[in-house]
């Protein structure tokens, strides 16, 4: 009988695993719809962390799979904002702000310059929404805004300064 090299079938257990988050959901959506919170967290902290995991294994091939597993975090750090702050709509620029805070730390994660590069782009983007949606005055956000874009513009002008490192 054939081993199970877990290095090369990571995929497999990403999709066992994966199941396995959805069954919980189920079970608890079912049996015990009293915690079903926890039945919508499970499947996401699973899911997570089975993709953290497979970048664990292999950061070189695997370097996209820090993307899904660290993006599924932030969402659940999003949630855990809008518990924390209220459920009001008047409060949702918190949650797009702890979004965007969790895709610059995928940008800092990530060693691959071109993904970096749209990390960037794409914290660049989730803040202004934030900062537009915030009740700040007008000088403020106008004030936020700026310091978005030149920030911005610093990473990105510090990421094609830095020579780029090919491993052999």
């Amino acid at each position: 009988m054939a081993k199970f090299d877990v290095k090369k079938y990571w995929w497999v257990v990403v999709i066992v695993v994966a199941a396995l988050g959805m069954a919980v959901k189920l079970i608890v959506d079912q049996w015990l719809p009293a915690y079903q919170t926890f039945g919508d967290i499970i499947p996401l902290v699973l899911i997570g962390a089975v993709f953290c995991w497979a970048y664990a294994i292999n950061r070189e091939l695997n370097w996209w799979s820090i993307i899904p597993g660290l993006g599924i975090f932030s969402l659940l750090a999003a949630g855990l904002s809008d518990f924390i702050v209220g459920s009001s709509p008047k409060n949702d620029w918190v949650n797009v702000l702890v979004f965007g805070a969790g895709a610059v730390i995928i940008g800092v994660v990530l060693k691959r310059a071109d993904a970096k590069s749209v990390l960037i782009v794409v914290a660049m983007f989730i803040f202004l929404v934030g900062i537009l949606m915030a009740p700040f005055a007008p000088v403020i956000k106008g004030a936020l805004i700026a310091v978005d874009i030149l920030a911005c513009g610093f990473f990105a002008w510090r990421l094609r300064k830095t020579p780029v490192k090919i491993n052999p």
